[in-house]
């Protein structure tokens, strides 16, 4: 049982795991205990919630396949891992920080251009995939909750 718990702990899909959980649980709680509350029944209220929930069963299921042995082997740097997993953390709730004050839209296009730029090797020389697809990603988004699925979100200064 020690060996399976060291070696589940020297894969790097662990830690991804971990903080898909963390994002989950964080956003959960904050549904929960803060300032923003969804209504009651099932539609548009319920999505952030869905959305959580999904994250923390994703988040099981890749503890499920380390557990398993079917994952990335020891990632050459932990500590940068480890680093790269708090600051993603980081990214996210700050996403939901910015929601309120710049709007939905413009806070998931930083965090998707801040994430993609955590995740790039070199950021610039790869703009399409740092800038041009997170603003891509975000209009799409903005179209599908506001104009198809008709749920009003977050507005803030910006949008």
């Amino acid at each position: 049982m020690k060996s399976t718990l060291t070696a589940m702990l020297s894969r790097q899909d662990f830690y991804t795991g971990l903080v898909t959980i963390l994002v989950g649980v964080i956003g959960l709680l904050d549904i929960a205990y803060g300032n923003w509350r969804p209504g009651p029944g099932i539609g548009p209220h319920a999505f952030p919630q869905l959305a959580y929930i999904a994250l923390v069963i994703a988040g099981l299921v890749i503890w499920i396949d380390v557990a398993r042995g079917k994952s990335d082997e020891r990632p050459d740097y932990l500590r940068v891992t480890l680093s790269t997993g708090v600051a993603l953390v980081a990214i996210g709730m700050g996403m939901f920080w910015l929601a309120g004050k710049l709007g939905l839209g413009v806070s998931v296009l930083i965090t998707l251009i801040g994430t993609s730029f955590l995740l790039t090797r070199d950021p610039l020389k790869h703009w399409q995939s740092t800038i041009l697809v997170p603003v891509i990603a975000s209009i799409v988004i903005w179209i599908l909750f506001v104009w198809l699925i008709n749920i009003p979100l977050p507005r803030g200064l910006l949008i």
